[in-house]
């Protein structure tokens, strides 16, 4: 920008006084599509010379910064009658274009590495995480990965990434990175409250990075349907085995059918729960014909079984 600066200096020496132009305002945000911006682009008004070349414009999708002092001189060179009125006028000058995002890197890179023996679904780490590739906006957006390398064994890679195909103003990036194994982990689609229970099509299938799944982490989605969240679990999150359980069936103190049972024999009666308790669980039962306490086997919603013997636990 300097360059050229100095070289309108001189380009203006030469030409000697030029009548000024009329007054002349600044245009606040300015977006160009082409490499150059003209003086018409920074001032309205700027007169004859509104198609002069001022300064190169930044990469396509990219902005930059004209300050008071810098366009006080531009407007001296090409005499538009414009002084800044204060050190904070300044114009943002952008250039239009076309954006390749880090998730499109990503799946042409995907593409590439698992021709050269990446898992299906590894997890890809970028060096440079927020990798962008801006195009003019004649350039075609296209990406087209070339010469990929990968380490198989430490999951290390390099590509050569050509944006633009072969337009002149297409771009050639090297891309490196790391690829990490990803296995199946079960997660939820929905927010489900404590006491709630988990169906399958409340679960889904994502993949994380095997290094970062901790040992507890629930990965059978079968170890999932049919329980119940302890707590708040945020959906789309990896689950540890602690964090759900089997739904409770009978609450303390609520009234339950015990079901006794001896050979072929089967005797029911009421009963009152002491504790509470899941499928499966043993708690305590009042048996209100007998006043006595048992242990018994939760079997369904307030229901208890008890086999007559051994287990028959009877206390006064």
């Amino acid at each position: 920008m300097k360059s050229l600066l100095l070289a309108l200096f001189i380009v203006a020496a030469l030409v000697g006084a030029v009548v000024p132009a009329p007054a002349a305002s600044l245009r606040p945000n300015v977006l160009v599509e082409g490499d150059i911006v003209r003086l018409g682009d920074l001032f309205e008004d700027a007169g004859e010379k509104a198609d002069a070349a001022v300064m190169y414009s930044p990469a396509p999708g990219r902005r930059v910064t004209l300050n008071a002092a810098w366009l006080g001189q531009v407007a001296r060179i090409f005499q538009v009658a414009w002084l800044p009125t204060s050190q904070s006028d300044h114009i943002v000058v952008e250039r239009a274009g076309r954006l390749i995002t880090t998730s499109e890197i990503v799946q042409t890179l995907r593409r590439a590495l698992q021709g050269r023996g990446m898992p299906e679904h590894a997890e890809i780490e970028l060096t440079s995480r927020n990798l962008q590739i801006s195009l003019a906006l004649d350039v075609p957006p296209t990406l087209e990965a070339r010469n990929p390398n990968y380490d198989a064994a430490n999951g290390l890679f390099t590509v050569v990434l050509i944006a633009g195909a072969d337009h002149p103003g297409a771009q050639r990036v090297t891309v490196q990175g790391r690829a990490y194994a990803a296995s199946a982990v079960p997660v939820l689609r929905r927010q489900i409250n404590a006491g709630d229970i988990i169906r399958k099509d409340d679960v889904d299938i994502v993949y994380r990075r095997d290094d970062l799944v901790g040992r507890d982490v629930i990965t059978d989605a079968k170890q999932l349907i049919g329980r119940t969240p302890q707590y708040r679990v945020r959906p789309g999150e990896p689950i540890r085995v602690t964090d759900v359980r089997a739904p409770i069936m009978v609450q303390r103190s609520s009234q339950v059918i015990i079901k006794l049972e001896s050979g072929p024999m089967t005797i029911t009666a009421q009963g009152k729960a002491l504790d509470e308790g899941a499928r499966g669980d043993v708690i305590r039962v009042e048996n209100l014909q007998s006043n006595k306490t048992i242990e018994a086997t939760v079997a369904g919603p307030d229901l208890v079984t008890v086999t007559l013997g051994p287990r028959l636990a009877a206390t006064n």
